[in-house]
């Protein structure tokens, strides 16, 4: 069994088409480690037809007991977490949680400044989910993002010292960013 003081843990929040998935894959393409993806681990225990941001909501506790059952069984030396909008109570349970296992955690917050690559993020979005429907990932609108899911997303402060890299700019950049904190 590995060691937890061995394993890093790349905590990555953002909203929808910050680049959170392009950015662990682009990552683990680099370092060798495994993914976990909050909207999968919300379908373990959420039927389809109940996925809606309310329910996501209202699970946040077992959403992190799930995660961390899947780091505690995970034997990559790098887990990178997709947690998208997860609360601030809940992202600071899982951080702590991190912590304390003497596990090595980077909390990464990705945020996508430029309004016309979201737009371009959501149309190419809704053209791979015509074609092949993909359950690591809730495919929302414009509307969506900007209403109900940006109202319920509670940004990190400065005390749980997130990294905030901007994936407006090119893919290679933010990972530059997200690996030189990596090796810190």
């Amino acid at each position: 069994m590995r060691n937890p003081g061995d394993q890093t843990v790349v905590v990555v929040a953002g909203l929808p088409y910050s680049g959170k998935t392009s950015i662990i894959e682009s990552l683990l393409r680099e370092v060798p480690g495994t993914a976990i993806y909050i909207d999968a681990v919300f379908r373990e225990f959420v039927e389809e037809k109940d996925v809606c941001l309310e329910n996501w909501l209202a699970h946040g506790d077992r959403l992190v007991d799930r995660i961390i059952e899947h780091i505690e069984s995970t034997q990559a030396s790098v887990v990178c977490i997709e947690i998208g909008i997860l609360q601030s109570a809940h992202r600071r349970r899982l951080v702590n949680w991190i912590r304390s296992s003497g596990r090595s955690v980077s909390p990464i917050l990705l945020e996508c400044r430029s309004r016309d690559a979201v737009a371009q993020r959501i149309s190419a979005r809704m053209a791979l989910l015509a074609r092949e429907q993909d359950s690591r990932r809730i495919a929302i609108g414009m509307e969506e993002l900007e209403g109900p899911i940006t109202a319920a997303f509670q940004e990190p402060d400065d005390g749980e010292k997130f990294l905030r890299v901007d994936t407006s700019v090119p893919i290679a950049e933010s990972i530059g960013m997200i690996r030189a904190a990596l090796l810190r």
